[in-house]
């Protein structure tokens, strides 16, 4: 008989009274019953943990949130696990045993506007952005400053320090899906000198395969490349995070390859991930 396995799949989302108006959250839903909820992107979390017990054979696990008697499941698993009539938003942790159990757990987060989460656009870094001519009947902007913002763009902030890993890391399925056997991201957090969660850094984990940037420890990563944001590929051993399929499926991002030797100090980019929603951010080399 074949082991136990010693981890379960989960994926972090977030619950946010915010998102209760948003018609935008649910409209992934996809032939399921359609109302209001404060959890950010369900179905996209509910995807990514099927795709990967799929992959990992974990049937009874697949079989317990598939299709849309899974779906309804995994809400209502969600809805009993929190106080959904908190106005407190929360991180909010879903993990599935082999045997497809499912547990909660949560914890406060900082609060973010709606452009953070669902914004209309990622703004292009300060360099690329189109410079307006001054109209002789209005006086208008000159121009687009790099603290300025479009309405509904991914609100910038303090930038978060994005640092590529020292070391390279080997593409696996555990860098391809979401499990609770995360040895190598905490490694490369820790060779990058990240002590603390609520640190406004990230690093970038780099692979084996000639350098290709893989993803960030707790998020996707996007890169101006080519006259448009680039998040790394499938195929260069990172996870499908589901804010990275939302912002492609949008047509705010594409998929390619990006080599940590094309990084250059202060480059702006943007990270994001199912509970901070689009953050902004530098890298830093040194």
């Amino acid at each position: 008989m074949a082991p136990e396995p010693d981890f379960q799949l989960f994926s972090s989302l977030r619950f946010d009274p915010l998102l209760l108006p948003l018609t935008i959250n649910t409209a992934a839903w996809d032939g399921e019953i359609k109302f209001f909820s404060p959890f950010y992107m369900l179905p996209y979390h509910r995807d990514r943990m099927l795709q990967a017990a799929e992959h990992f054979g974990w049937t009874k696990a697949a079989d317990t949130i598939r299709g849309t008697e899974g779906f309804n499941f995994l809400l209502k698993k969600l809805n009993e696990g929190l106080d959904i009539n908190s106005s407190t938003p929360l991180r909010v942790r879903m993990l599935l045993s082999h045997h497809g159990e499912i547990t909660v757990e949560s914890n406060p987060v900082p609060t973010v506007d709606r452009y953070t989460l669902f914004p209309e656009r990622i703004p292009p870094p300060s360099s690329a952005e189109p410079k307006m001519n001054v109209s002789p009947l209005t006086g208008g902007a000159l121009a687009i400053g790099e603290n300025d913002a479009v309405h509904g763009d991914a609100p910038k902030g303090q930038p978060w320090d994005i640092i590529p890993d020292t070391v390279r890391t080997p593409p696996s399925p555990y860098t391809s899906y979401k499990t609770t056997s995360r040895d190598m991201y905490v490694s490369a957090r820790e060779r990058v000198g990240i002590k603390d969660m609520t640190e406004k850094k990230e690093v970038l984990l780099v692979s084996e395969k000639d350098g290709e940037i893989m993803e960030g420890s707790l998020t996707s990563v996007f890169f101006w490349r080519n006259g448009k944001w680039a998040t790394p590929h499938a195929s260069s051993g990172g996870q499908i995070g589901t804010t990275r399929r939302w912002a492609i499926e949008e047509g705010y991002a594409v998929e390619g390859i990006v080599k940590v030797d094309s990084l250059v100090e202060g480059e702006e980019c943007w990270i994001s991930n199912g509970v901070r929603g689009f953050q902004y951010g530098k890298i830093k080399l040194a």
